[in-house]
């Protein structure tokens, strides 16, 4: 039974629904009144009344209770029973107690039973004007009740109205719910319309709630153990004894009022599988443990048509674990790209000094995350005893890293300022002891309010230095220890000619990204080159060995090795298996050179080393996941292994036990593909597998979890001393370069994340306001003191703080004084002195920033200016937030402000052409002034592949003259060209030229408007000749036009920095003869034949080489470009402001003066409506500025 505990009743009422058949409708007291609700004025008829006998936990009670029809829960218990049962009600933890027979029992409020949902239906046909808010009424099966409202998903989907979750009063089973039209047209609904749902939030209690003190007691006793100041000691077993239930591990636990895991799957059908064979055996133990998951409700009995097949793991300690093959799931899955924290932010965030840390782990983090209840059938497993369907997040379902981190994230934001969240691993860090239990005891109140539960034997607290993400981390900073280099560090020198030989293969891969690789390394090849009758000569010396050293510390340092992983690309994982022992290397390409994150090598156990080679090679991939764990989860991976038949381990079965069992457990990991890789390309990873670092680890030996971590990571207590030597390890390269970001975060952290993109209210309306008299607007430059009086006694909030100061005046951070509240502030640091603010009903909030904004004598300046005018004056809740909202919102701001950062939008590089001719630029440069031939400007075109360039003098940029030149000067002399590309003048864009087009039969494309970069190498041209001209013509500045074939040959036969080529080159397959060349002195005929083939085959080579060169150096630039810059993404029928051009006075607005609708969009490019005139343009994301509105419009 569903019990609400009602302050507000005096009584104890029950449902008769919730009275068990066997009572019947007789009753020990028949009556026939009414009962009163609290409203005053609705009232509910009462049958009779009824003795009830409740058990709660382990006690029993018994009360008069009055028979009614209906209620919001079973049974409401008033203060008859409030009073009889001294009950005391415990809101923070969410606990109630009750005393009886000399004992007092404690209960949970179960927030897990499920809401009853009463619709919400509208009770008139309704017709809601453009641009208008109405509230409307409507029905709802309550008599009186405060209410939450979810609107309707489908409503929201169908019709363009907005509705908010808000909260209902309802009053005579009506209520009304404000709906708003942005449409530019009337918006109908029908009468008996489903609007959304209302829910009343009830309490109950709840069944097996008994902690097992004895188990919490033991688990906080070794958690505090190294404290040894016993006041310490003591404050900190308050805390944790303030949350017992989440060191209490005897029993599984789901989170509650989290947003449930969902499951996005593509249009395919369910994918099914029959049991895997299991012996009988095996399938007792599958048994229990599928009744044991019954048993908390982890799982349920199923009727899905998804089957995947479930089969059992071997752990350490000799019991089993059930998991299950989700392959088939997965591959229909839909990618959650939530993102991940970036490792080196949170690492850089650690080191700011703080003096304690505590790290919490969750006990099987996965299973304590619900499943939406639509997708828990596709998680349908099956069982030689049937068919089961997960509750909660199972193990192997892709997306459970992203969906995990985005829970953790959303109930811990509150937390942010002092606890970080990375996957699996919470951090809270503080400057000061007190501080630290402050921060303990808000964080795992959150936890607790959530249901979660912690993993005690995981967690560590109140340390002052800890290792994380291979740092460790203490109050005098942050030092990456050796977890991720000690394989190479470890690495013991060559003792025989062959072993110096391995060494040198596998560090060779490198040898393009060592300078002075041949150098460094000369002393061993010194003792390797070797003839056959020598070899027994071998030597290793103090050369040979540091030579060792140095190629040891480059693998480990700068440019060679990352402390963090770039975060945008995959992480490449190779790895390799001997009998002696397995090995992998993390890497990444960037800007395609090799950066190497984690090395890693494991020698293998004696039963391990009986393994086939299959299973070996798999053993080393699993080997390497779980080491390399905190780098790969949530990550997009791609695996190089020189062991062909493993490329298709993550797609189907390869008829291998324990490999199938690996690819099961590597599930949960994003491993995008599996490629094979020849052995002689595969050499560092070899070379470490077949010298590993002795240690003892077992396959499978892990817990289920996302707590799985490496176990026998230390947790170092205590201080890091001063005379520590530093490791020989990783150099952070992008940390110097990123502690500038770091700060303008910080700097920021007050800007607002939820900018509000929307409607905007008319325009008429701000142009009539801007047009309004200023000396009308300056004499509203004044707040009334009774207005304010007024309006802060229509303010709820502030009605609440005037009854908390009355009732406690000494300890309130408030005054109320003069019939007015006043918020008490320390104005300085390290004084005690305290300024009365007003505090600003929120009804005045944007009267009040008009006036400090918006107004002449306030100059429409930004956030700091109008807030420190404000901030010894007025105060209100999120005062910062406010103006920074309102600013953002401000038009004329919008319209004129200048931006500071970079242009949005991202460089989209054009594709390069497979070949010459397919792609040309063309564009005019000049005027310039008029040579003696008539001539003054340049038509040059310039071919996207070879880089040759055409140019040509011309009298004039007309349509005729410009098709001239194209026809004489290229397609004459070169042939048509595939495509042309220019940008939209007149000479371009007309119907001569698209005549000519299509005649000849080429297509003619064009730029943006007022975007050069689309065609961005002929204005790099255009920028590179005109200097070169101006430095060869004579006084007069008139005969450039000589000169112009002389430097367009000099720059055709000149190589090009991006090709590495010179365009001559490319174009003729031979090198240019140049006139410093001397006469030859002799000459070889060969047959045409033989000369076209070898010239066919020379072009091919060159051609692909040039392209792979074009292909790098767009990948660098456009990386370099877009760092740190912004790159937003606008819907149809957004609202935006679009940059004005060619504005010849500086007070012209920079931005237009009407706003435009997108209405076509392929980013980066947009199509956009003029509102009023209804004219449509075509422009770049760079001339685009978005329109905020405020939340209160």
């Amino acid at each position: 039974m569903k019990a609400m505990i009602d302050t507000g009743a005096n009584r104890t009422f029950i449902s008769i629904k919730a009275l068990d058949p066997s009572y019947g409708k007789t009753f020990v007291n028949k009556l026939h009144k009414c009962a009163i609700l609290a409203d005053g004025y609705s009232s509910i008829s009462v049958y009779g009344t009824l003795h009830l006998s409740i058990i709660m936990g382990d006690t029993s009670t018994s009360i008069k209770a009055f028979v009614v029809k209906e209620l919001c829960a079973d049974c409401i218990l008033g203060m008859d029973f409030i009073n009889k049962y001294k009950l005391i009600i415990n809101t923070e933890e969410k606990i109630v107690s009750l005393y009886n027979n000399y004992k007092r029992t404690t209960l949970k409020f179960d927030i897990n039973s499920k809401e009853k949902k009463y619709p919400a239906r509208l009770i008139n046909n309704i017709r809601i004007p453009p641009k208008q808010t109405m509230s409307i009424p409507v029905s709802i099966e309550l008599s009186s009740a405060n209410v939450i409202l979810r609107p309707s998903f489908k409503l929201q989907q169908r019709t363009p109205l907005l509705m908010l979750n808000s909260s209902l009063k309802v009053h005579d089973h009506t209520s009304n719910i404000s709906l708003y039209n942005p449409t530019n047209y009337s918006y109908s609904l029908p009468k008996g319309l489903i609007l959304g749902t209302t829910t009343i939030p009830t309490l109950s209690f709840k069944k097996n709630s008994i902690i097992d003190h004895e188990l919490v007691n033991k688990n906080i006793t070794k958690l505090v153990q190294h404290v040894t100041r016993p006041d310490r000691h003591e404050k900190i077993k308050s805390i944790l004894h303030q949350h017992l239930k989440l060191f209490d591990t005897s029993k599984s636990t789901i989170a509650t009022n989290v947003k449930p895991h969902s499951i996005k799957t593509l249009d395919h059908p369910p994918p099914t599988s029959r049991p895997y064979y299991t012996t009988p055996n095996k399938q007792e133990e599958m048994y229990k443990i599928v009744q044991e998951l019954l048993y908390y409700g982890l799982i349920r009995p199923s009727y899905s048509p998804y089957a995947a097949p479930a089969l059992l793991v071997p752990k350490h300690d000799g019991n089993w674990r059930m998991v299950v093959d989700y392959k088939k799931l997965n591959h229909i899955t839909i990618k959650d790209s939530h993102p991940l924290p970036k490792m080196e932010q949170t690492i850089q965030t650690l080191g700011g000094g703080y003096k304690f840390f505590s790290k919490l782990d969750m006990k099987s983090g996965f299973w304590q995350i619900p499943i939406e209840e639509e997708d828990r059938h596709k998680t349908a497993f099956i069982t030689p005893e049937g068919l089961y369907e997960w509750n909660v997040l199972a193990q192997g379902l892709r997306n459970s890293p992203p969906s995990f981190q985005r829970v953790m994230a959303d109930i811990l934001s509150p937390c942010r300022q002092f606890a970080l969240v990375y996957i699996d691993d919470i951090v809270v860090y503080s400057r000061s002891f007190e501080e630290h239990l402050k921060h303990i005891h808000q964080l795992l109140s959150i936890l607790s309010q959530h249901n979660f539960q912690l993993n005690p034997s995981k967690c560590s607290i109140f340390h002052q230095k800890i290792d994380y993400l291979s740092h460790t981390i203490s109050e005098q900073g942050v030092k990456p220890n050796n977890e991720k280099i000690q394989t190479i560090i470890k690495l013991r020198e060559p003792s025989t000619l062959a072993e110096a030989n391995k060494f040198l293969g596998a560090i060779s891969w490198y040898r393009k990204f060592i300078p002075q690789f041949a150098s460094i390394a000369a002393p061993i090849h010194k003792v390797t080159n070797l003839t056959k009758a020598n070899r027994k000569k071998f030597t290793w010396g103090e050369p040979q060995k540091e030579a060792f050293l140095q190629l040891k510390q480059l693998l480990i340092t700068s440019p060679l090795f990352l402390d963090y992983p770039d975060e945008n690309q995959p992480v490449i994982l190779t790895t390799d298996a001997s009998k002696i022992g397995i090995g992998g290397t993390l890497q990444q390409h960037i800007n395609g050179e090799i950066k190497n994150l984690y090395y890693h090598s494991q020698m293998t156990s004696s039963s391990q080393r009986r393994y086939d080679p299959i299973e070996l090679e798999a053993l080393a991939i699993w080997m390497c996941f779980q080491r390399m764990r905190p780098y790969l989860l949530g990550r997009s991976i791609i695996i190089y292994t020189d062991h062909c038949p493993l490329c298709n381990m993550m797609k189907s079965t390869v008829k291998n036990r324990r490999v199938d069992r690996i690819s099961i457990l590597l599930q949960e990991f994003n491993i995008e593909k599996i490629i094979h890789i020849k052995g002689q390309h595969n050499c560092l990873a070899d070379y470490l597998s077949r010298h590993p670092i002795p240690r003892e680890e077992e396959i499978f030996d892990e817990d289920y979890g996302i707590a799985t971590r490496d176990k026998r990571e230390p947790t170092v207590v205590g201080r890091v001393p001063d005379e520590t030597p530093p490791l020989a390890g990783a150099i952070v390269t992008r940390s110097k370069a990123k502690q500038l970001q770091s700060k303008q975060d910080q700097n920021s952290a007050t800007t607002p994340t939820d900018r509000i993109k929307t409607t905007l209210p008319p325009i008429e309306e701000e142009t009539d306001q801007m047009k309004e008299d200023s000396s009308q607007i300056i004499a509203k430059n004044t707040l009334d003191i009774e207005q304010l009086k007024i309006e802060q006694r229509k303010d709820s909030i502030i009605q609440q703080k005037i009854a908390e100061v009355m009732k406690n005046p000494i300890k309130s951070t408030y005054e109320f004084k003069d019939g007015l509240l006043y918020k008490l502030m320390i104005m300085r640091e390290g004084c005690n002195m305290k300024k009365k603010l007003i505090y600003l009903p929120s009804t005045m909030i944007n009267d009040l920033l008009q006036v400090y904004h918006s107004n002449p004598l306030s100059g429409h300046f930004g956030v700091q200016r109008t807030y420190l005018k404000i901030k010894n004056k007025y105060w209100w809740p999120n005062m910062k937030q406010s103006i920074i909202q309102y600013i953002q919102s401000c038009l004329p701001c919008q319209q004129y402000n200048i931006s500071r950062s970079k242009k949005p939008g991202r460089l989209q590089p054009i594709p390069p052409p497979e070949g010459p001719f397919q792609l040309i630029g063309m564009d005019y440069c000049g005027p310039f002034k008029q040579t003696p031939r008539g001539n003054q400007y340049v038509l040059c075109l310039t071919d996207y592949f070879t880089r040759w360039v055409v140019a040509a003098a011309v009298p004039d940029c007309s349509a005729k003259t410009t098709a001239e030149a194209l026809f004489n000067e290229f397609i004459c002399k070169y042939g048509v060209p595939a495509v042309i590309l220019s940008d939209q003048g007149t000479h371009f864009h007309n119907q001569l030229m698209e005549a000519m087009s299509k005649l000849i039969g080429y297509n003619h494309i064009y730029s943006t408007t007022y975007h050069p970069q689309s065609n961005g190498m002929i204005e790099r041209f255009n920028a590179t000749f005109v200097p070169q001209i101006a430095k060869l013509q004579d006084k007069e500045n008139n005969n450039w036009d000589e000169f112009l074939s002389p430097v367009v040959f000099a720059y055709n036969t000149g190589t090009h920095s991006t090709t590495q080529y010179s365009p001559f080159q490319l174009l003729y397959g031979r090198e240019p003869r140049l006139p410093t060349d001397g006469p030859i002195s002799s000459f070889t005929f060969h047959k045409p034949n033989d000369y076209y083939e070898q010239l066919k085959k020379s072009m091919k080579l060159i051609h692909g080489y040039a392209r792979e060169n074009i292909i790098r150096k767009q990948h660098q630039y456009k990386t370099q470009y877009d760092k740190r810059r912004p790159d937003p993404h606008y819907a149809i029928k957004d609202r935006v402001l679009i940059r004005r051009h060619g504005m010849k006075n500086k007070l012209e607005p920079k931005y237009s003066v009407t706003p435009q609708i997108i209405i076509r969009e392929k980013y980066p490019v947009y199509i956009v409506k003029d509102e009023i005139t209804q004219c449509e343009t075509r422009v770049h994301i760079n001339d685009i500025r978005p329109i905020y509105v405020s939340r209160s419009n």
